[in-house]
């Protein structure tokens, strides 16, 4: 019985494991969905400037001087700037983070799928160990009887010789 019981219990045991890989398949997903989000930021800045610097240039070849487009080209010029620094930022500590994630969140998944390998493999080794000894407990059974059957066998034959000699 207690053969039974700790099967049932590694049964549950990885089924909870499976559930967690599942969990941590799902949070690998987000964390990808994450930094590509991030990634899609950075291009988008990383556009904004590059569109900003391209209308001051065009501003610049139009070859109008007054104050006003002086102005406007030197804060287009500043928002690109501002745009790159955004970029260069979001590109720096918050996608090596994400990376990381990823990283450690796989390693995980790695972990707990190598878990519920062995885990499977110590199931089925005791689910056959546990047929094993199903097996030899029927086998106990059978020769038990048969030398019940045995012993019935001689008592009922010396029985009938006791009868024999007392009658």
């Amino acid at each position: 019985m207690a053969k039974r019981e700790q099967v049932v219990a590694e049964e549950l045991k990885n089924q909870q494991l499976a559930q967690e890989v599942e969990k941590e398949v799902g949070s690998i997903a987000q964390a990808r969905a994450a930094y590509e989000q991030l990634m899609d930021e950075i291009r988008v800045y990383c556009q904004q400037a590059r569109e900003l610097r391209e209308q001051a240039a065009e501003l610049q070849r139009s070859g109008l001087t007054d104050f006003q487009i002086s102005e406007e080209i030197q804060q287009l010029l500043k928002h690109a700037k501002h745009l790159d620094a955004i970029a260069n930022q979001k590109d720096g500590l918050p996608r090596q983070q994400a990376l990381e994630l990823i990283d450690r969140l796989e390693q995980e998944a790695s972990d707990c799928k190598q878990l519920v390998q062995y885990n499977e493999a110590v199931q089925a080794r005791q689910e056959q160990e546990l047929e094993d000894a199903k097996a030899a407990a029927v086998k106990m059974v059978q020769d038990a009887e048969e030398r019940l059957e045995q012993t019935r066998q001689i008592l009922s034959e010396k029985m009938a010789q006791l009868a024999e000699l007392e009658g």
